[in-house]
C-alpha cells in the first residue's frame, strides 16, 4: 500500500462512516464537515491574530498608529513632492507640523487647567459642602476603617516600608515604555511617508493579473481617500461642536468656556466613551460653580443636547451614507481595540474599522437589494 495514499483513504473511510453512523438532516454530510473544518481554521486564525496583537502591542501599537496618519496625511506629502521637496524632508516637515499642532493644543489646555489646579483647596470645600447628604455613610465607611485599622495595627506597621524607591521605578517603569514606542511612532511615521509611494508600487505589482493589481490600486487609493475625508469632516463637526459648547458654557456662566470647548472637541473623536468623560466633568464643574442642584444638572444637559443634534443629524448628513458607520459595529469596534490597547484603541477603533469597510466594500461589493413591503 502507497504511503502518500494513507491519509486520503482514512479520510474516505471516515467520511463513508460518518455518512452510515451520524448523517445530517437536510444536507450533505461531506460539505457540512468541509464547511466545519474552514470554520474552525479561521476561528485560529483570528485567535492568533488577536493573541498576537496583545503580545505585541509595545511595536505594534506605534507601528499601527503611525500607519493609519501617515494614510490620511500621506497627500501633503505627495504634493509637496511634486513642488520639488524630497520626500524625506517633506515627511519630516509634515511630522513636525503635526508635533506642533499636538503641542499648541497641549499648551491651550495647560493654563486653565493650572488655574483649576490652584483653587483646589477652594474646590474640596465646595465638594463637602455640596455632598453633605453623604457624610453619614461616609463617616460611618471611616469608622469601619479605623476598626480594622485598630485591630491590625501591629500587622499593619510591620509591612511599612519606604515607598520612595518603589515610586521611583513606577515611575521609570511607565517613562521607559512610553519614551520607546514614542521613538518607534516618529520612525515608522517618517519611513512610512517618505517611502509610501514605492511602498504602493510593490503591493499594486504583487498582482499578476490586471484585475488584480486594478483591485489592490482602488483599495488604497479609497482607504486613503476615505480616512482623509472621514477624519477631516469629523474633526470640523468636533470644532463645531467645541465652539457651540464653549459658547453655551459661557452663556450659562460656567467658567473657563474655552477649556469646556477644547475638552469637547477633543473627546468628541472617540465615540461613547469620550462625550461620557465631558458629561461627567462638566456635571462636577457644574457642582462647583452653581449652588442648586438644578444649575448643576443644567450644565451637561446642555452639552449633552448639542452632542445629541451633532451626532444624529449634523454628522449623519454631512458624511453621508457611504461613510456612516452603524453604531453597534462602532461600539463593538471601540470596545474591542480598548481591550486590545488601551485608550489608544479606543481613539483609532474608528479610522481602523473605516479602513475595514472600504476593504470590504471593494473585495465585495454591494448590490442594493429590495426588501419586500
Amino acid at each position: 500500500m502507497d504511503v502518500r495514499s494513507a491519509p486520503r483513504n482514512f479520510r474516505l473511510a471516515n467520511r463513508g462512516r460518518r455518512k452510515s453512523e451520524a448523517p445530517v438532516p437536510g444536507g450533505d454530510d461531506e460539505s457540512f464537515w468541509d464547511l466545519m473544518e474552514r470554520a474552525a481554521i479561521i476561528g485560529i486564525f483570528v485567535l492568533l491574530v488577536v493573541g498576537a496583537l496583545i503580545y505585541s502591542r509595545p511595536v505594534a501599537l506605534p507601528v499601527f498608529c503611525a500607519i493609519i496618519i501617515g494614510s490620511i496625511v500621506g497627500s501633503l506629502v505627495d504634493a509637496l513632492v511634486r513642488r520639488g521637496v524630497p520626500s524625506f524632508a517633506a515627511a519630516g516637515a509634515i511630522v513636525l507640523a503635526l508635533f506642533a499642532g499636538v503641542y499648541g493644543l497641549a499648551i491651550a489646555f495647560t493654563a486653565p487647567i493650572s488655574t483649576w489646579i490652584g483653587r483646589a483647596p477652594e474646590i474640596g470645600s465646595i465638594l463637602r459642602e455640596r455632598f453633605q447628604i453623604m457624610r453619614q455613610p461616609l463617616e460611618m465607611l471611616n469608622e469601619i476603617q479605623n476598626s480594622i485599622a485598630s485591630m491590625m495595627g501591629e500587622k499593619a506597621s510591620a509591612l511599612t516600608v519606604d515607598t520612595s524607591a518603589s515610586i521611583l521605578e513606577s515611575v521609570l517603569a511607565v517613562a521607559t515604555p512610553a519614551l520607546s514606542q514614542f521613538f518607534v511612532f516618529v520612525g515608522t511615521l517618517i519611513f512610512f511617508l517618505a517611502g509610501r509611494t514605492g511602498l504602493k508600487r510593490r503591493l499594486v505589482v504583487a498582482f499578476g493579473s490586471r484585475e488584480g493589481r486594478l483591485t489592490m490600486l482602488r483599495i488604497i487609493t479609497n482607504v486613503e481617500q476615505s480616512l482623509g475625508r472621514y477624519l477631516g469632516t469629523v474633526t470640523l463637526i468636533n470644532a463645531g461642536l467645541g465652539v457651540a459648547t464653549g459658547i453655551a458654557m459661557a452663556i450659562i456662566g460656567v467658567p473657563n468656556p474655552g477649556l469646556w470647548g477644547l475638552l469637547a472637541f477633543t473627546m468628541n473623536y472617540i465615540p461613547f466613551i469620550g462625550p461620557a468623560i465631558v458629561a461627567l466633568v462638566l456635571f462636577a464643574v457644574g457642582i462647583m460653580s452653581f449652588n442648586t442642584f438644578g444649575g448643576a444638572v443644567l450644565v451637561p444637559a446642555v452639552y449633552l443636547g448639542l452632542h445629541w443634534i451633532e451626532s444624529q443629524f449634523v454628522t449623519p448628513n454631512v458624511l453621508g451614507r457611504s461613510l456612516t458607520l452603524n453604531p453597534f459595529v462602532v461600539f463593538v469596534a471601540l470596545a474591542f481595540w480598548a481591550w486590545i490597547w488601551g485608550p489608544v484603541g479606543a481613539f483609532i477603533a474608528v479610522p481602523v474599522l473605516v479602513t475595514a469597510v472600504v476593504v470590504f466594500d471593494n473585495l465585495f461589493p454591494r448590490d442594493e437589494v429590495a426588501l419586500p413591503g
